[in-house]
C-alpha cells in the first residue's frame, strides 16, 4: 500500500501491507533486520508457527500463511546500524546468531514504540532525519530485547557536548536548516557515533537533535510569516519541512495555530 524511505541511504525502511493471499513466501536479507507489526485482527503464521502482533522476519526468509485479508507494518532496520547500537550500548560485536527471530514477541515497549512511529507516517511524511531518530530508537529496544548481549547492564557513558562541538553543531544546523538534515552528517560535525551524538546532544540541549531542529524550523517560519509576505509553499521550502503538512503540524504543536492563522493574528 506505501513504501517509506525507499532512498537506499535512508537508515529506517517501512512499508503498509494489505493482502488477501493464503500464501506468501519472503526472501530474507541479512544486510536487515527486520520486524512485522500486524495492524488487522486477522492471524497469520510463520513457517506453520503462530505469529505474534510483532513478528521478526527471519534472515533466511520464512514462508508465511494468512487470514484474509490481513494488514500489517514492516520495519527494516540496517544490520550496520545495529551492530554500531550494540557496540555503543554494550562494548559487545554483533552477529546475526546474536539475535532472537521469534515469530510471536512479547515486548509491551517495543510494541507502543512501532505503533507511535506507525501512527506517525500516517499524519506527515516523514524526514530523513525522522526516520534516523525512529532507527536509533527501534535499533536500541531490538538490541535490549532480542540480543543475546541485552541479558547484561550496558556500559556505555554518553555527557554533554563539548561547548566548541555543540557551537560546531548548532551552525551546521543553522546554515543546512533548508535541507533535509541527516543524523549522520551531525554526528559526523561533532566527530562521533550517530548513537553517542544523538545521547550527548540529548543530555546537553535536554532535546533530541529532531526535535531541536524542528522547533528551529517553527522559529525561523515564524520569523518569515511576521516579516514577509512570502507564500506558504516557499516559507516551507526554505525552512526545510517536508511538506506544507508537516509545517502545519509543526505550528499546530508550538503555537496552537496553523501557519495562516499565525500570520493573520501577528498582523
Amino acid at each position: 500500500m506505501r513504501t517509506i524511505g525507499a532512498d537506499t541511504a535512508t537508515s529506517l525502511k517501512m512499508s503498509d501491507w494489505y493482502s488477501t493471499v493464503e500464501d506468501s513466501p519472503q526472501v530474507g536479507d541479512p544486510n536487515f533486520v527486520s520486524a512485522s507489526l500486524r495492524t488487522s485482527a486477522a492471524t497469520a503464521w510463520r513457517d506453520k508457527a503462530p505469529s505474534g502482533i510483532i513478528s521478526m522476519l527471519p534472515f533466511e526468509g520464512a514462508q508465511w500463511c494468512f487470514e484474509q485479508p490481513v494488514s500489517f507494518t514492516q520495519f527494516h532496520l540496517p544490520f550496520d546500524l545495529m551492530a554500531m547500537v550494540c557496540a555503543a550500548m554494550f562494548e559487545k560485536e554483533l552477529t546475526h546468531d546474536h539475535i532472537r527471530m521469534p515469530a510471536d514477541v512479547h515486548d509491551a515497549q517495543l510494541y507502543r514504540k512501532m505503533e507511535r512511529i506507525r501512527h506517525s507516517t500516517l499524519l506527515i511524511e516523514p524526514t530523513n532525519l525522522l526516520l534516523d531518530s525512529w532507527a536509533l530508537i527501534l535499533a536500541e529496544a531490538l538490541v535490549r530485547g532480542l540480543s543475546s548481549h541485552g541479558e547484561r547492564s550496558g556500559t556505555a557513558r554518553f555527557g554533554r557536548l563539548p561547548a566548541r562541538g555543540i557551537a560546531r553543531v548548532v551552525d551546521y544546523i543553522e546554515g543546512h536548516i533548508d535541507r533535509d538534515l541527516r543524523l549522520a552528517s551531525l554526528a559526523a560535525v561533532a566527530g562521533m557515533s550517530i548513537y553517542h551524538f544523538a545521547r550527548r546532544f540529548h543530555e546537553t540541549v535536554g532535546l533530541s537533535p529532531h526535535s531541536y531542529i524542528l522547533i528551529r524550523r517553527v522559529e525561523r517560519a515564524s520569523a518569515l510569516l511576521r516579516n514577509t509576505a512570502d507564500r506558504l509553499v516557499d516559507v516551507v521550502l526554505v525552512c526545510g519541512f517536508s511538506s506544507q503538512a508537516h509545517m502545519t503540524t509543526a505550528f499546530r504543536r508550538c503555537h496552537g495555530v496553523t501557519p495562516l492563522q499565525y500570520r493573520h493574528s501577528v498582523r
